[in-house]
């Protein structure tokens, strides 16, 4: 073990109380645990009168302090009478025993069940404590309430606390030292209630006794909820008791059992000796704080086993990542882990260490101690994933300077993100990212660069060459872009982040323990000389197998193809041009179509790094077995004090937040939720974008008007808008002489006049069509004719009478005789000639200029019309399909 010699701090410490860091020699004895009870110093307390026995022991936590409140007892409700009222009350049941000895009287025994603890008149106990311990059992197990009218260090004084002042209640207990020796007995004793038996005993329910009660269920049950310690205590004591007073019971059950953060400090060094005697050649160093007032505190803790970094060195791939995570506990702080990947590319966690903060002091710290376990030198032909922690980048070149240092990709795209987010970023980000070819990397970022510019900037500013594949080294067996799995090890430790120090530390080397037995377990079962993990790898890469064609050589060369694509593939070197064989160690899919073209098996061609072999090596020696606290050694080195608290702002989080970018599981609460995160409001005061009206400042703008909709459903057509029956609210017919309002719409009668906006059709005096409107209704009768429209729904859509009717049908025939020679003009006949050329055909002159005008101004072709090359009757062209 190394004693960390640290440089001497200025800062405001806090004064300690001696007696609260004194080791504490008691053994927790779980055979006799129900009846295990505390013994608190009354010397505290002095002579002054405590109102409840159960405040009168400190909490062992500042937040616990107030507790206890709830269970005060006030003299003036409960009608208590003054202390010398009480004094002088006695009955039939008080001895004077002030000169008796006190050897003929029984002796209270406290390893009795609590349930079976009853007082005695006369019965010894070794201080007031102990008795206030045995009257709250036998009233808890009774189901009569009582309360303490005295209790101090002198006096103990309980009645029965019913309420019911009609008919009082007889209960009493009366006790003091006595005279010739050290014990404390029971003076008067009326054991008898008249009171209702209702089990209203919740006041003596503290959280102080239910914890002596929880510590079974907890220890064996560590995650007991508090819902569910709520329904023991409802069914074992027959009384309900709230939520907070089952987390208060939870936390000091935790405190016995773990022990209180003094002690866990106190023993640091204790810890430390014990670890370096059961497994010699470990790795433990403790660093502390000494301020200039000589006070001692903890600053930080490393731990690396012997086992671990012997197994690391004989069968792990050269790859280590480096995270650090929050402590969830009452001492907040950071745990940096460095954790390697097995033959089964699985968590291999190497080393731990609980600092202060997470800095770069402390990164090279333990980067320096990292390196002298596992004999890194200077980096060469190591690799190391983590987050982009300005400290750990900077540490990470000084110790290790010819290490390739690759960034986590996943924590890359999360700040790109914040700037550039969508799913087409997304998609080209991650493309580009597991790009293996630099010239595929280059096609992708280009591929960026023309959506955005200074997205490729971005990307580009940010060192490619740490998070792409296609500049990664190919010989360490391992293609990963992120540190997903030292992300996973910190949720494997989530628990045992919550717990004190020393117990965190002991709960992460069972866990280490419980692990490399049943890995090498299950190692036994393999049957293959490849990990499983390796193989369904290989396995996922080969999902394009089909697709891919084989092209020999030579021997060992082999050209693989899928359309335009085309790699290189060497079995020999064991290299494909993709370049993913040689970075993963795992045949890629060109590799397993050239190996299966060979009659052999892509089993045979995965790097040895992932074989069976070097996964029992790994697991082959495990951690050695340490002994509980009270066989620890102890040390003559200064006790550190717990570590200054650093309260950040905000409530602490106990689950680690999610990056909107990482995929969500089953379990989570915004899962497929559509927010409206990234959204800019716009103020409805001056009609900026940027802040809403409750915070906007300048001046109200009054919006410009929108246009009015016309109601009713749009026309097909809006030539002939004017002409549809059905207006804004439905078509009136008029009568002779009479006028349709603009916004109705309809078929006035013979004389009537159809105003332009009101729509609908005028029948004039000799009932025709006018003419500016004939070519449009015409264009109309021919669309829905092709939408296979009868005569009926036609004039019924167009609002028709059969005048009309004849009048367009006239028009149709007027305008297939002007076709055949309108089209001549704008498409002149071709002819073949023998050499299968077309030759244009002069075209066909008008015979006079007026026939010209006339061909051009009475009539307009509809667009469907003038598409058409050839001469072709309109009625067949204008039949339905």
């Amino acid at each position: 073990m190394v004693v960390e010699s640290e440089e001497v701090r200025h800062e405001s410490s806090e004064e300690y109380d001696s007696e609260e860091y004194e080791d504490d020699d008691e053994v927790l004895d779980t055979e006799h645990i129900d009846v295990e009870l505390e013994e608190d110093d009354f010397k505290t307390q002095g002579k002054e009168r405590c109102k409840d026995a159960f405040l009168n022991f400190s909490s062992d936590y500042e937040d616990n302090e107030a507790d206890e409140d709830n269970d005060l007892v006030d003299e003036d409700e409960e009608g208590f009478g003054s202390e010398e009222e009480i004094d002088d009350t006695a009955g039939a049941n008080d001895l004077d025993l002030g000169d008796a000895v006190g050897a003929g009287f029984p002796i209270h025994d406290p390893s009795v069940k609590w349930n079976k603890m009853k007082p005695l008149l006369g019965e010894r106990y070794e201080s007031p404590h102990q008795l206030q311990q045995c009257l709250t059992n036998y009233a808890i197990k009774s189901g009569y309430n009582i309360k303490f009218a005295k209790c101090d260090t002198v006096r103990l004084t309980a009645k029965c606390g019913s309420k019911m002042k009609s008919q009082p209640c007889p209960f009493r207990v009366h006790a003091s030292w006595m005279t010739q020796e050290r014990s404390f007995q029971i003076k008067t004793l009326v054991d008898e209630h008249k009171c209702v038996r209702n089990f209203n005993i919740s006041n003596l329910l503290s959280p102080r006794w239910l914890a002596r009660h929880f510590l079974k269920e907890l220890i064996m049950k560590p995650n007991l909820k508090c819902k569910e310690m709520q329904s023991i205590i409802r069914t074992k004591f027959h009384c309900g008791v709230s939520w907070s007073k089952a987390y208060r019971t939870r936390c000091r059950a935790m405190t016995i059992i773990d022990g209180k953060l003094t002690e866990h400090y106190a023993r640091v060094w204790d810890y430390c000796h014990e670890l370096l005697r059961s497994n010699p050649g470990s790795t433990v160093q403790v660093g502390v704080t000494v301020n200039p007032d000589q006070t001692t505190y903890f600053h930080r803790m490393y731990l690396c086993f012997k086992a671990i970094k012997e197994g690391w060195k004989i069968g792990c791939r050269r790859v280590i990542g480096l995270d650090g995570s929050f402590l969830k506990g009452t001492c907040k702080g950071e745990l940096l882990t460095a954790i390697g990947r097995d033959a089964n590319n699985q968590v291999y966690p190497i080393a731990w260490a609980v600092v202060d903060i997470e800095n770069k002091a402390n990164w090279k710290w333990f980067l320096e101690l990292l390196t002298e376990d596992l004999n890194l030198l200077d980096g060469g032909g190591f690799t190391v994933i983590s987050d982009q922690h300005k400290g750990l980048l900077e540490a990470t070149k000084e110790v290790l300077p010819n290490v390739e240092h690759r960034q986590c990709a996943r924590h890359i795209y999360a700040n790109f993100r914040k700037t550039y987010s969508g799913v087409e970023f997304k998609n080209m980000f991650w493309a580009a990212s597991l790009s293996t070819v630099e010239s595929e990397f280059l096609r992708k970022m280009d591929d960026i660069k023309e959506v955005n510019p200074n997205a490729y900037e971005h990307l580009i500013a940010r060192d490619p060459h740490t998070w792409c594949r296609a500049f990664f080294r190919t010989d360490v067996a391992c293609e990963a872009v992120e540190n997903g799995i030292a992300e996973c090890f910190n949720a494997i430790i989530l628990d045992a982040r919550k717990k004190p120090l020393l117990a965190m530390f002991e709960e992460i080397r069972l866990y280490m323990m419980d692990r490399f037995y049943h890995m090498l377990q299950k190692a036994e079962k393999w049957e293959s000389v490849v990990c499983p993990a390796a193989i369904k790898k290989m396995n996922k890469f080969g999902e394009d197998l089909r697709n891919w064609n084989v092209n020999p050589s030579g021997p060992s060369i082999f050209e693989a193809r899928n359309g335009l694509e085309g790699y290189v593939v060497n079995l020999q070197s064991r290299v494909c041009s993709c370049r993913l064989w040689d970075i993963s160690g795992i045949p890629c899919v060109h590799a397993q179509c050239a190996i299966l073209f060979t009659g052999q098996d892509p089993v045979h061609f995965i790097s040895e790094w992932f074989h069976v072999d070097r996964f029992k090596a790994i697991y082959a020696n495990n951690i050695l077995p340490v002994n509980g606290r009270n066989l620890w050694p102890r040390t003559s080195y200064i006790k550190p004090l717990p570590p200054l608290a650093r309260r950040m702002p905000g409530r602490p989080t106990l689950k680690r937040k999610r990056h909107a970018t990482e995929s969500q599981d089953k379990y989570s609460q915004n899962k497929m939720k559509v927010t409206g995160k990234g959204r800019t409001v716009q103020c409805k005061n001056c009609l900026q974008r940027g802040h809403n009206k409750a915070s906007c400042k300048n001046p109200k703008v009054t919006p410009e008007p929108k246009p009015k909709k016309k109601m009713g459903r749009p026309r097909l057509d809006p030539d002939i808008s004017h002409w549809t029956r059905g207006g804004v609210r439905g078509g009136v017919r008029g009568n002779t002489g009479d006028v349709v309002a603009n916004r109705g719409g309809g078929v006035a009668e013979v004389g009537g006049v159809v105003e332009v906006e009101g729509g609908g059709v005028a029948e004039v005096e000799d009932d025709t069509i006018p003419e500016k409107y004939l070519v449009h209704l015409w264009k109309a009768m021919q669309d829905l004719k092709l939408s296979r429209y009868s005569t009926e729904e036609i004039k019924k859509s167009l609002s028709l009478t059969d005048s009309h009717m004849k009048q367009l049908n006239d028009y149709n025939d007027t305008i297939e005789q002007v076709l055949p020679m309108s089209m001549e003009e704008e498409y002149p006949p071709q002819t073949e000639t023998q050499d299968g050329d077309e030759e244009n055909i002069p075209e066909t002159q008008p015979e006079s200029e007026e026939e010209e005008e006339g061909i051009n101004d009475t009539h307009e072709l509809p667009v469907h019309l003038r598409i058409v090359k050839k001469r072709r009757p309109l009625r067949g062209l204008l039949k339905p399909s």
